[in-house]
């Protein structure tokens, strides 16, 4: 957004994003967040209906920014991407995620703090955007089609598998790194998650 002047929906969204990060969504103050974006309760209600509307505007757009910057870091940072095979492009995804987590940690604060937070956690599967289905169903159709994947697994629950354990990786790592993670780390640690999904649902290999 350079050279062009945050709306005030623009506004309440980053302000969101930093109250319901650190206080989860029952503590977090519309008030406050009113406040910090330097507007009126008036122009609040004209962008959303109340502190729900808000909260899901907040998971929507936190998807959205990393799928965008994802898809945009793999085109620069990944020429002939798609010719690679389904895992190699999976682990090109997941260095864009961890890119965009050194380059945008505003959301990328709000999304570990969901995953900390059951409360929020629960909110966001239920309010949970079109994301991973845009990132990897077609990935995953095409992964099948090539005979990539194994053949007598159900490609729904490729789906939901890879949706709900991408969802928890962020916590796995922190969980196993005691908040002390560099770059290495990182790699290591979502190379192994390549390894442990190529190992399940990968075809078959004779030798």
């Amino acid at each position: 957004m350079v050279g062009k002047e945050i709306t005030p929906k623009e506004k309440l969204i980053l302000e969101a994003l930093k109250e319901f990060a650190d206080r989860g969504f029952d503590s977090a103050s519309l008030n406050q967040i009113i406040k910090r974006a330097g507007i009126s309760k008036g122009s609040f209600y004209h962008h959303f209906a109340n502190k729900e509307e808000l909260f899901s505007q907040v998971i929507h757009r936190a998807a959205q920014e990393k799928l965008d910057f994802v898809s945009l870091w793999i085109e620069q940072n990944g020429p002939g991407h798609e010719n690679l095979g389904f895992f190699d492009r999976l682990r090109l995804h997941m260095a864009g995620g961890i890119e965009f987590a050194r380059q945008r940690p505003e959301f990328s604060a709000f999304i570990l703090s969901v995953l900390q937070n059951p409360e929020l956690k629960s909110k966001v599967l239920a309010l949970m955007p079109a994301y991973y289905d845009q990132a990897f169903d077609a990935a995953v159709t095409e992964a099948l089609q090539k005979g990539e994947l194994r053949q007598d697994l159900d490609p729904d629950l490729v789906k939901k598998v890879l949706k709900y354990t991408l969802l928890g990786l962020s916590q796995l790592i922190l969980d196993s790194s005691d908040g002390n993670l560099n770059e290495n780390q990182l790699k290591e640690q979502t190379d192994g998650y390549i390894d442990f999904l190529q190992r399940g649902f990968g075809a078959y290999r004779d030798g």
